[in-house]
């Protein structure tokens, strides 16, 4: 799964990114950029009940680089895509699926992708997630991955001072996680004041929690807003909450001039955007990347 986040949709890469957004797998055939690489996985952490963060070390860290907020496309190996068939009865063949790169440049040869589990729905006869269930049942520490260069464009440097206002729901927080570590490390907070809303289900769901509380604490003009659509009585919540989209339509009567970079499912990119266009925001500040994988 992944998914982890333009306006004017990156058109360039929507045809090839098409059969890999559907989630239960229209035709596996799919355009992948030039260029192979292999990485080994170094560590596999538990971010949530149904989310996993692994870590990669690239095989040819000298062969191997990318810009913020990039994905790469993960190859499935045949050997996973020929038994998952034979369970299944499915005819998987030569899939590829599309990551966030869910850590900043600076940290290679290691990089990160933040992974969530797609199972079976219930009362449906439909297999489980092809390739999140591949990381999440499969994939051990020492195992080896192929994957593609660098896709996306979903981050574009500039000059300008006006706020950065980012926009997650779920594990389309990932593009954002290595996104915010990159503009800390450039000092982007120091100049320009940064926003991020969060939105998920329930607490359990809020991944990276922590680390995003703690850069609110220590980060100039950072600002974390995570919101719950469906707090537990457990949770004792006491933050916003509702859709994402509508905590953001709340939190600013009148919308600054800002850049917007959203990434989530595409229901609530679609709604986030209807709520930037009422109150002004136009489609060249809007950015997103076309990303929906299970």
């Amino acid at each position: 799964m992944m998914t982890l986040a333009s306006g004017r949709l990156r058109r360039k890469f929507a045809v090839a990114l098409l059969a890999a957004a559907c989630p239960w797998g229209a035709s596996e055939a799919q355009a992948a950029p030039a260029g192979t690489h292999r990485a080994e996985v170094a560590e596999i952490t538990a971010l949530t009940h149904n989310v996993k963060r692994v870590r990669l070390k690239a095989a040819n860290p000298g062969a191997f680089s990318f810009e913020p907020g990039q994905f790469v496309l993960l190859k499935l190996p045949q050997s996973y895509l020929d038994e998952f068939n034979g369970k299944y009865g499915t005819s998987h063949a030569n899939v590829s699926r599309p990551y966030s790169l869910a850590s900043s440049p600076s940290e290679l040869p290691y990089f990160d992708w933040i992974i969530k589990h797609y199972p079976a729905p219930r009362g449906k006869q439909v297999p489980p997630g092809l390739a999140s269930s591949y990381v999440h049942e499969v994939l051990a520490v020492g195992d080896a991955v192929e994957f593609t260069g660098p896709v996306g464009s979903l981050y574009e440097a500039g000059d300008s001072t006006d706020p950065l206002i980012v926009v997650a729901g779920g594990v389309g927080a990932s593009p954002f996680v290595g996104l915010l570590k990159y503009w800390f490390e450039e000092g982007v907070d120091q100049t320009r004041k940064i926003y991020f809303f969060f939105g998920a289900r329930s607490k359990r769901d809020l991944l990276l929690h922590g680390q995003f509380e703690q850069w609110a604490a220590s980060k100039k003009n950072f600002t974390y807003v995570p919101a719950l659509s469906a707090p537990a009585e457990q949770d004792q919540w006491k933050g916003e909450t509702g859709y994402i989209n509508l905590v953001l339509g709340r939190y600013f009567e009148k919308l600054p001039a800002a850049d917007v970079y959203l990434a989530g499912a595409p229901i609530m990119v679609k709604e986030t955007i209807k709520v930037l266009h009422a109150k002004g925001l136009p489609d060249e500040r809007i950015h997103h990347d076309p990303i929906e994988v299970r």
